[in-house]
């Protein structure tokens, strides 16, 4: 960062402050013990107070006021480097989402079964076809025989392509449903992971009633050169969308839809301080059980277990139960780039493109930002603003997750028949430090 120098003209000047007394939060600057930045948790952002006027001299003419600025954003230092700061690359986290719920019926042939078959291809067609021939002195049959081999193999590499890739249409959805309380109420902002498989070429149609909702095909990372999967025609009305998304022939294609409710909260929950550590209370106020409940905090994951229908859970933290969050997260997706991009091959070995479609991988990539990067500007995961978590830990909250196995927060999108199909939820909850979670 270039020098800052001291502008000795606006250290000698006086300038209004409003005073009073400060009930939570942080101070970040303060003279002669009168605050004059102070900054809190709200929700899932910050608010800063600055008790003085920044557009009244004698900030507004201080030299300097575009570094406070920087300072108190936050901005990164490397931003104001001479080395340009060009991030890079980056895998979807799209694709990780896909990984979880992509038909389990479609399965891939491994390469070393591709290259055996076609071994064995151009033997027959070579050697073994010359030498039969030979042996029953018929030499000229060859123009009848290749053709012969040319068909018997195509038939049977559809045979195989078929086995391997026929089933029927299916449809998985994964909610991720981040809970944003008012009061009794409380805001619903979701994002639906969606895949489709079709055993045929097929247009399938989608629509959604909700006031904000949309949808997009799955984005392919800047490896993918930035692009959008899939053929998606979209139509965004006053209130929802209507869709239809094209399918190949023994293909899976995910989709993600963004949207927003309001509704009671599925449960409540709160944070009391209970000497240096924490008691969590959550009540579900749902008619079924919330399954692998997990409080992440100061860098901690803390099992809960799960809570009843219509029930309460109360427990103090125990740090001794407790696992340090970026071991958690390494240990489970530090090789999801491998998953991501073996996912879009047509051959290989099919346990390199599946993940386990369970609350465990869910929350890792919940916090997937806690991967260390590979350095050199460059990115392993991309993804949406809001998806990643990590940030509401810097600032002080705890964030609650609770898995909704075999239900969805709001109705399907698709607008087809299907013969298989899933759908489950994560619901994450952001709690201030002794605040409640939804009252």
């Amino acid at each position: 960062m270039p020098d800052v120098t001291l502008d000795g003209e606006f250290l000698g000047t006086e300038f209004a402050v409003a005073t009073g007394r400060v009930r939570d939060g942080q101070v970040l600057l303060s003279m002669q013990g009168t605050p004059l930045i102070i900054r809190g948790a709200r929700e899932r952002g910050l608010v800063t107070v600055l008790t003085f006027s920044p557009e009244r001299e004698p900030f507004r003419s201080w030299k300097q006021r575009e570094w406070f600025w920087g300072r108190l954003l936050e901005v990164p230092a490397g931003w104001f480097t001479s080395q340009p700061l060009n991030p890079y690359g980056g895998w979807s986290l799209d694709g990780a989402f896909g990984a979880m719920i992509d038909s389990r019926q479609v399965r891939k042939l491994p390469v070393s079964w591709l290259l055996l078959l076609l071994a064995v291809y151009l033997v027959v067609i070579g050697p073994l076809d010359q030498y039969w021939l030979k042996k029953i002195n018929r030499q000229m049959l060859t123009w009848l025989t290749f053709p012969a081999y040319v068909v018997l193999f195509s038939l049977l590499i559809y045979y195989i392509g078929y086995k391997l890739r026929a089933g029927e249409t299916e449809w998985n959805e994964l909610h991720l449903v981040d809970l944003l309380p008012r009061g009794a109420q409380a805001d619903w902002r979701g994002r639906t992971y969606a895949s489709i498989y079709s055993p045929v070429n097929e247009s399938y149609p989608l629509a959604s009633a909700l006031p904000w909702a949309t949808v997009r095909g799955e984005f392919l990372g800047m490896y993918g050169g930035g692009q959008e999967g899939g053929r998606l025609a979209v139509t965004q009305l006053g209130e929802g969308f209507q869709a239809e998304v094209f399918v190949p022939v023994w293909t899976s294609q995910l989709l993600a839809s963004d949207w927003v409710k309001s509704d009671t909260p599925p449960f409540t929950a709160s944070l009391v301080p209970q000497g240096p550590n924490l008691k969590v209370r959550v009540r579900n106020s749902l008619d079924r059980p919330l399954t692998d409940l997990r409080l992440v905090w100061q860098g901690l994951i803390y099992p809960l277990g799960d809570v009843k229908a219509q029930s309460a859970l109360e427990l103090a933290l125990d740090r001794d139960k407790a696992e340090m969050l970026d071991q958690f997260v390494q240990r489970r997706a530090s090789h999801w780039q491998q998953f991501v991009q073996r996912r879009q091959q047509a051959f290989g070995d099919d346990r390199s493109r599946w993940l386990e479609l369970d609350s465990t991988n869910v929350t890792a990539a919940t916090f997937v930002g806690q991967l260390p990067g590979p350095g050199n500007n460059q990115r392993l995961f991309v993804y949406p603003a809001g998806l990643e978590l990590s940030p509401l830990l810097e600032h002080g909250s705890a964030v609650l997750l609770a898995w909704d196995a075999g239900h969805a927060p709001v109705p399907s999108m698709k607008r087809f028949k299907t013969v298989r199909s899933q759908q489950n939820t994560m619901y994450r909850l952001a709690i201030p430090l002794g605040a409640s979670g939804a009252n």
